[in-house]
């Protein structure tokens, strides 16, 4: 047992290193030799006992902070709730995600990164933002299966819907504009989802 958890607390700091290192250099010039030392001086061989390469352990370390993942991983939670719930979860899990310190700081590198490095940006879309378009097309899809939205083109409504939200994380996180400073993620969703709702609703098309 003992074991198992010194395993385990090795993992998290290595894990805890990389997010360091990561946000004061990137994922580009950040190395293993660099988490090695910020982990409190281990063996950069040791980094490969855990993680595969540098690659995994970027993945490893942003899939264990985006709780969007959760939706991903266990699609029918999101999928059996009804459209005005299952919107807000969406909402939500994004938004409280971002009011973690530690997962803005990884909001700001990848976005730095995917802005300079397409390579980067590849590795971002395939893991991460494939997957969870993935599964909110789905859920909408189902919601026109069910006859509670006109069918359209999912993938425009994703980005339109996500979109939105992700704008404001951008004004309250990077550019700090006040009033996105002042609003609070219940009214943000709230708005998103009723936006979105109004303009694909079947009501709103006989208005």
């Amino acid at each position: 047992m003992k074991d198992d958890s010194d395993t385990r607390d090795r993992r998290r700091r290595i894990l805890d290193a990389a997010l360091q290192v990561f946000g004061a250099k990137g994922f580009q010039k950040a190395t293993n030799r660099d988490i090695a030392e910020a982990a409190g001086g281990i063996s950069p061989g040791l980094i490969y006992h855990y993680f595969k390469d540098k690659q995994d352990l970027f993945l490893c370390m942003l899939r264990e902070r985006a709780a969007i993942m959760a939706l991903v991983d266990h699609p029918q939670q999101l999928m059996d709730l009804p459209l005005r719930q299952g919107l807000a979860l969406i909402g939500r899990s994004y938004l409280t995600m971002m009011r973690v310190p530690e997962n803005v700081a990884l909001f700001r590198i990848v976005l730095a990164e995917t802005l300079h490095f397409p390579e980067v940006a590849t590795m971002i879309r395939q893991h991460f933002v494939d997957r969870v378009f993935g599964v909110v097309r789905a859920y909408l899809q189902h919601q026109i299966d069910l006859g509670r939205l006109r069918p359209h083109d999912t993938g425009v409504s994703v980005r339109t819907f996500l979109g939105g939200i992700l704008i404001h994380v951008i004004a309250r996180e990077v550019l700090r504009q006040p009033e996105a400073l002042q609003i609070s993620d219940d009214q943000i969703v709230a708005l998103a989802v009723e936006i979105f709702l109004h303009g694909l609703s079947l009501e709103a098309e006989e208005m």
